[in-house]
């Protein structure tokens, strides 16, 4: 019984997590970048699609959010969170 429980548990339990990188958002209406460290991609895509001036410009686990604002958007507002 205890068995089948944990089974269940690892079956279950491996769709819960997602990777989590980093969420860099667009404002329109202020031109600056909001950079949110540890996001799943499905809030970031939420978040980007919850309001018509937020736009997605990257989600990835490739940076932190000091080296995305630094090296790939250097002249722009970055703010982070």
């Amino acid at each position: 019984m205890i068995r089948r429980l944990i089974i269940l548990l690892l079956i279950v339990g491996c769709g819960i997590f997602e990777p989590e990188g980093i969420c860099v958002l667009f404002n329109t209406e202020t031109n600056t970048n909001n950079c949110y460290p540890q996001r799943p991609e499905a809030q970031c895509k939420s978040d980007a699609g919850n309001s018509e001036t937020i736009h997605l410009r990257y989600w990835g686990e490739s940076y932190d959010c000091n080296e995305f604002c630094n090296s790939q958007i250097p002249d722009e507002l970055c703010e982070i969170h």
